[in-house]
């Protein structure tokens, strides 16, 4: 009776172990072919979470419980939980990263004066995150993000604008408009796993030593960004400079 059952965790644990990135990548897939929106998938990544939480606590108890019986459990077993904890890795990190930052979407380098998204709000839909200054948004990051700054460069930008151009084609972004003569471009970046939209717009203007570079970065959906938009900004910068 005890092997049986030894035997009947470790099958359940990888059998869950197995399910659980089948679920996750199967909607992530549909999402990203544009069959439904993104609930769902976020949805099945969370039910996916919780087939692999219970995935590894079933091949543990079958490692413990079936200690130094044959190998079969334990090979289920050590699948499992491999399996588990790499389909729980995201979640987790995702979790810890939600947990450091403030759950905003909209960063910008300039918080008086933030630069203006022109063209990018006929490409977002009604239920997309507002491109409205919000007052709270400005103030947590102000407190958050101290290192999102502008970036100043020597020359007019004029000269300088052929350069911040290139940087965000080579940032894989979709440039969805330049004006070399308004030092205004636009952009939209695709996220990896989900293929969310973020926007950002990059103005250059003229200052007494060279040119000032402001970038402003704005997720569509999604009350928090996990710091993707001030990691994305910090990046493009750190580019062109």
């Amino acid at each position: 009776m005890f092997g049986i059952t030894v035997l009947a965790l470790s099958s359940w644990g990888l059998r869950l172990a197995i399910a659980a990135p089948l679920l996750a990548i199967t909607l992530i897939a549909l999402f990203r072919l544009g069959v439904f929106d993104f609930r769902l998938p976020l949805l099945g990544v969370a039910v996916a979470t919780f087939l692999a939480i219970v995935a590894l606590l079933l091949s543990i108890a079958a490692l413990i419980g079936g200690f130094g019986g044959d190998g079969a459990h334990i090979q289920n077993s050590v699948i499992a939980l491999v399996l588990s904890l790499a389909v729980l890795y995201a979640p987790v990190t995702t979790i810890r990263k939600g947990g450091d930052v403030p759950r905003i979407h909209d960063i910008s380098t300039d918080l008086d004066n933030p630069p203006v998204f022109e063209t990018v709000p006929g490409l977002r839909a009604a239920s997309d995150n507002s491109l409205e200054i919000d007052e709270k948004v400005q103030a947590a990051q102000k407190a958050h993000y101290t290192a999102i700054v502008p970036l100043t460069l020597p020359g007019t930008p004029g000269n300088n604008f052929a350069a911040a151009l290139a940087a965000a084609e080579n940032m894989g972004w979709e440039i969805v408009a330049s004006n070399a003569a308004q030092g205004h471009i636009e952009a939209t970046a695709t996220t990896a796993l989900f293929g969310f939209k973020d926007d950002v717009v990059i103005r250059l203007s003229a200052v007494n030593d060279g040119t000032r570079v402001d970038v402003r970065s704005a997720s569509r959906v999604g009350l928090s960004d996990l710091g993707a938009n001030a990691a994305r900004i910090q990046a493009y910068l750190a580019k062109l400079d």
